[in-house]
């Protein structure tokens, strides 16, 4: 072989692996990105999916009270770890004058009585309004931002006992 062609075969193999980086890159560009949805900066968990949740754009507010509950039963407000003990005097020490939603974040495998633990400091604190973030089913486009939806639910007023 002569060094003409050689250094042909060198030009040519060189430009095949251009060729193939450059579809690489490509196709990974436009490979579907993830729906997850987003919110604040926080701890992840693994939302449970639901198909009646509706849209709770304050969810992403910097001032959002967002309660985590991994999928060991840890327990965070805002980024940092709280215990169950303490979580309703965190609480109180966070609402502001006006009445503010507590947004619970709970990984799908939590145990329930790590939810349940976290209702009831919220009943404590007199939280009045909880709303559990969902995740959901829909797919969307690569790049869209998605608004956090959540399930609304009330929490029982404490009934003063009847006296005789």
């Amino acid at each position: 072989m002569t060094w003409l062609k050689a250094n042909n075969l060198a030009r040519l193999n060189n430009r095949m692996w251009s060729v193939a980086l450059l579809a690489v890159v490509s196709m990974m560009s436009a490979a579907p990105q993830s729906s997850a949805q987003a919110m604040q900066k926080g701890i992840s968990v693994e939302l449970a999916r639901t198909s009646s949740a509706v849209p709770v754009p304050d969810a992403d507010n910097q001032q959002a009270l967002i309660i985590a509950v991994t999928d060991g039963g840890g327990l965070y407000l805002g980024i940092a770890p709280v215990t169950p003990e303490g979580l309703a005097e965190k609480l109180k020490a966070r609402q502001s004058q006006h009445t503010q939603t507590l947004y619970i974040k709970a990984d799908a495998r939590a145990p329930y009585a790590s939810v349940v633990k976290v209702l009831d400091a919220a009943h404590a604190a007199h939280v009045l309004s909880v709303t559990l973030l969902t995740n959901q089913p829909k797919t969307t486009p690569a790049g869209t931002v998605l608004s956090p939806e959540g399930i609304e639910i009330e929490l029982a007023r404490r009934s003063t006992p009847a006296t005789k």
